[in-house]
């Protein structure tokens, strides 16, 4: 090839070259130009933006912003971000019909605090649809920080390390409609420890949390009073409890949430609590609480909540109880162990009975049992129970009967069987029981001495095991009227005294129908 023809060709790749790239620095400057126009312009003004720099590529359709912050409208909502980075600007799209179709958008290190306000009643929702459309491929949240705050400044609640994907993200004019004006795909939610207010009281806590569409886990779960027992008491102008609750997992399976419908919706098919361990105390020098106590059906019924979960286990479990009924005397606990359940069916607005039933240990030795069925959806708040105790030495609550009645008991019980049917007013039941060499003991004002004239007449209407059936079973028979003002667990707990009252003091046969 010719010398003057090789130059030829050269000059005209290197001006193609030369060209490319002028036009290259162009577009780069025009698409950064725009990019800190529009960062300009378009914002509103009432949002305060800032950052330290901003970088751009026209080639990969990328805008990064660096140490970011801004506030939202009447400083409800305060914004912070080592950077926010777009990725992947389909300029098609833009050119065509001007939507939005982004690749990714990524946030380090955000920071947000919400300010709770007082709520406007007079503003209304701008429900104008969008014209134009727009699309994220790939949301995500890198090592964030969310904070609400509320009118004095208090942390509400508190969510550490959050690491969030969200996929498919559409919002059009169709999306704009709906309650969640957008529709996305798959996502997932990793949290560090987080804290919430649950109350004036309670604040509840987990260690960390996981969610995807399929399942969920919390771990190192905790639901505590704020206060100690006495700074409680001192607060409170009538009872109410003081809880302990820790839970080491929460596990979710294959959950759905939908705001569409009349009611939110909740549906999961499975919930597993590992080794819950919930104390409670309650200061009885404290007045009652005289409102209105709703039965389970009632609540449940009750709740803004379309809610169905198809089961709910509890693994080794344990509940503690205890209540101080005198200033100077030191409440013990009546403690339930090795509590493994089962809830079935437990809905607000379904179908069916909800199906509870419990194997647990009383006093750590007794095994006992707990079959418990209601429909809330029943109005009269109907429900039936069925218990069992078997080889209990009565002497473990001691300690709890000691500090709260007063008295102790000798003697086993080696068989005890209940059944109750009850509303919301009123309720009836059978039980039997086979024990030996039961007594009695009531104890002096002060704990430290037996009430020798008490005992005697207590024990003289009590039968220590005889007159029993084939089997050696006596029986009893009773019917309680409930308070009202009082929860299920004491109604159930009046029932069982009057069973056993009735049981150890009656003529032992079996009721006839």
């Amino acid at each position: 090839m010719p010398q003057n023809k090789k130059s030829r060709i050269l000059k005209i790749g290197v001006g193609i070259i030369l060209v490319l790239i002028l036009a290259g620095v162009a577009a780069q400057l025009f698409f950064s130009g725009k990019v800190k126009t529009a960062l300009k312009e378009k914002v509103p003004e009432n949002i305060n933006l800032t950052y330290r720099d901003v970088s751009t590529n026209v080639f990969t359709g990328k805008i990064s912003l660096s140490q970011v912050s801004g506030n939202a409208p009447g400083n409800t909502m305060d914004f912070k971000a080592e950077s926010i980075t777009i990725s992947g600007l389909e300029y098609l799209p833009l050119l065509q019909n001007g939507d939005i179709t982004i690749g990714g958008i990524d946030l380090e290190t955000p920071n947000v605090v919400y300010h709770q306000k007082e709520k406007d009643t007079t503003s209304k929702k701008n429900n104008s649809a969008p014209s134009k459309k727009y699309k994220v491929k790939n949301f995500r949240i890198k090592n964030g920080t969310f904070k609400m705050l509320n009118k004095d400044g208090d942390s509400t609640a508190t969510i550490r390390g959050i690491n969030f994907a969200l996929s498919d993200i559409h919002f059009d004019e169709n999306t704009a409609k709906e309650k969640i004006p957008f529709a996305y795909g798959d996502y997932e939610l990793n949290t560090e420890k987080s804290y919430f207010n649950m109350s004036r009281l309670e604040f509840i806590e987990f260690g960390n949390m996981q969610l995807t569409p399929d399942s969920g886990r919390f771990q190192q779960f905790v639901l505590r009073t704020k206060y100690s027992k006495t700074e409680l008491s001192r607060r409170l102008a009538v009872e109410h409890d003081h809880y302990d609750l820790t839970i080491d997992t929460i596990a979710l399976k294959n959950w759905e949430f939908d705001m569409e419908k009349q009611l939110p919706y909740f549906h999961l098919e499975e919930m597993q609590l590992k080794h819950p361990v919930f104390y409670v105390y309650r200061d009885k020098l404290l007045p009652d609480d005289t409102t209105h106590k709703k039965l389970y059906n009632q609540a449940l019924r009750n709740l803004p909540l379309d809610l169905q979960v198809d089961s709910v286990q509890i693994l080794n479990g344990k509940i503690g109880y205890e209540e101080r009924v005198k200033e100077d005397i030191e409440p013990n606990n009546l403690m339930f162990t090795d509590i493994d359940a089962t809830i079935g069916n437990l809905h607000s607005r379904g179908q069916g009975d909800v199906d509870i039933d419990i194997n647990a240990k009383l006093m750590d030795n007794g095994p006992f049992t707990l079959d418990w069925s209601f429909d809330p959806q029943n109005k009269a708040n109907n429900f039936v129970v069925k218990g069992s105790l078997s080889n209990f030495q009565s002497q473990s609550i001691n300690p709890f009967l000691k500090s709260n009645l007063g008295a102790e008991v000798k003697g086993n019980v080696q068989q005890l069987y209940f059944t109750i049917s009850g509303n919301e007013l009123e309720s009836q039941g059978d039980m039997k029981m086979k024990y030996e060499d039961f007594e009695f003991i009531v104890l002096k004002k002060d704990r430290l001495g037996v009430n020798k004239l008490l005992t005697a007449v207590v024990n003289l209407f009590t039968n220590k095991g005889d007159k029993t059936d084939e089997d050696g079973f006596r029986y009893g028979s009773f019917k309680v009227g409930r308070n009202q003002d009082k929860s299920f667990f004491n109604y159930l707990w009046i029932n069982l005294q009057e069973g056993l009252v009735s049981t150890m003091t009656g003529h032992g046969k079996k009721r006839k129908n």
